[in-house]
């Protein structure tokens, strides 16, 4: 897809929601901006210039973390964690530049994710979606499942991340997580209703992490793996939704 040079990715601060007439408001504070450069099949980090004018040490300040931050994001410094949203991010806002129907969203960007950390693109496309496109829930879960899927080996070890470092890079991230977490849940509980050690172990929140597997097979509209991944960590997903699974 050919997008515009640069795109804007956000690091950090909080996310303010609040509920106007119109649905749900989200606004940011705190947060540090770093602009991604795509080159060839990567992004490279640059600190925006200042947009403000007038308070030159609030500008020097946040300059500064936004070019420290982008020095580590290039020099591979960076926690892996903070690389990855920071692709994920920057691939997410790529595919939405200048997007006038996210029905076609689907067109732009079609990925085929792992499990692991490059998962983190499933709740950005989903704020997105959802705080800057307005769209439905059932609209924008209904989106991701089209733009992405899953295939996982069996040899591969699910990836978890805690929820508060997926909070530290994307507030609003982290929340998202959390609802789908509960909707999951929620779908447990009627394939289960009582039994609660099925319902937590096949969660995508446990003991304060999140199962990225496990967020790709509640997200994603096809889930390809083996026969065995089937009958056993995914087990339950499939009992949920059979028609999504395909067999490597």
């Amino acid at each position: 897809m050919n997008g515009p040079a640069r795109v804007s990715v956000y690091f950090g601060g909080a996310a303010h929601e609040i509920w106007t007439n119109s649905g749900l408001s989200v606004s940011y504070t705190g947060r540090v901006e770093v602009l991604a450069l795509r080159e060839g099949g990567a992004f490279r980090a640059e600190a925006p210039v200042p947009a403000r004018a007038g308070d030159v040490k609030a500008d020097y300040n946040e300059a500064a973390r936004s070019a420290e931050l982008a020095a580590s994001l290039n020099s591979g410094k960076a926690p892996p964690l903070t690389r990855a949203y920071f692709r994920a991010a920057a691939e997410a806002a790529e595919a939405f530049s200048g997007l006038g129907d996210i029905q076609a969203l689907p067109g732009r960007l079609s990925r085929e994710l792992s499990g692991g950390q490059d998962s983190l693109i499933l709740p950005e496309v989903l704020r997105l979606l959802l705080d800057e496109h307005r769209a439905s829930w059932e609209a924008a879960v209904d989106l991701v499942s089209r733009c992405f899927s899953l295939r996982v080996g069996e040899g591969e070890r699910d990836a978890r991340v805690p929820l508060e470092a997926v909070a530290a890079l994307q507030p609003r991230d982290a929340g998202l997580i959390r609802a789908l977490n509960e909707k999951l849940c929620g779908r447990l509980w009627d394939a289960w209703p009582g039994d609660w050690q099925r319902i937590g172990e096949n969660a995508l929140l446990r003991d304060g992490e999140a199962d990225l597997v496990t967020l790709c097979a509640a997200c994603c509209g096809k889930i390809i793996c083996t026969k065995e991944r089937r009958a056993g960590s995914l087990r339950a997903m499939y009992t949920l939704a059979p028609a999504r699974f395909e067999d490597i």
